[in-house]
């Protein structure tokens, strides 16, 4: 899926100049990780795999954070809406691939809010930052 690689590329450099006070790398990572487990998402459950259809994916970065938006125009679904109960956390891996990207995003992410606005899923991530200013 050339999306997916597309996505982690772009956001890998675009997340390269961002300062994370802790865990540079494994920040990145993880927003990293957070991000293409929720395009995967839309490609898969919301498109059926249907790569012709539009995912809008939006950085942002103020003083103190970063906001990583995915849009897509699938069926109207608030990944926020559904809950998974601690117990589906526990020692043993998934016998099934999948299923963990909404608790992943939502572990690792600062804040994460939907909406949907004129026909759009809006899949907003946040995540703080430190902003380095040279005088």
């Amino acid at each position: 899926m050339d999306h997916l690689r597309l996505v982690w590329q772009t956001g890998e450099t675009l997340l390269d100049s961002v300062v994370f006070d802790e865990d540079p790398e494994g920040t990145r990572y993880n927003v990293l990780l957070a991000l293409q487990e929720m395009v995967t998402n839309v490609l898969r459950h919301g498109y059926q795999l249907d790569e012709e259809k539009p995912v809008e994916v939006v950085f942002e970065l103020t003083d103190d954070q970063l906001q990583v938006e995915v849009r897509d125009q699938g069926p109207a679904f608030d990944p926020l809406s559904y809950e998974l109960d601690e117990a589906d956390f526990g020692r043993d891996m998934p016998t099934e691939v999948g299923g963990f990207g909404i608790p992943i995003a939502r572990m690792v992410m600062d804040e994460v809010q939907y909406q949907r606005v004129d026909g759009w899923n809006c899949l907003r991530m946040t995540k703080c930052v430190r902003v380095i200013v040279n005088t």
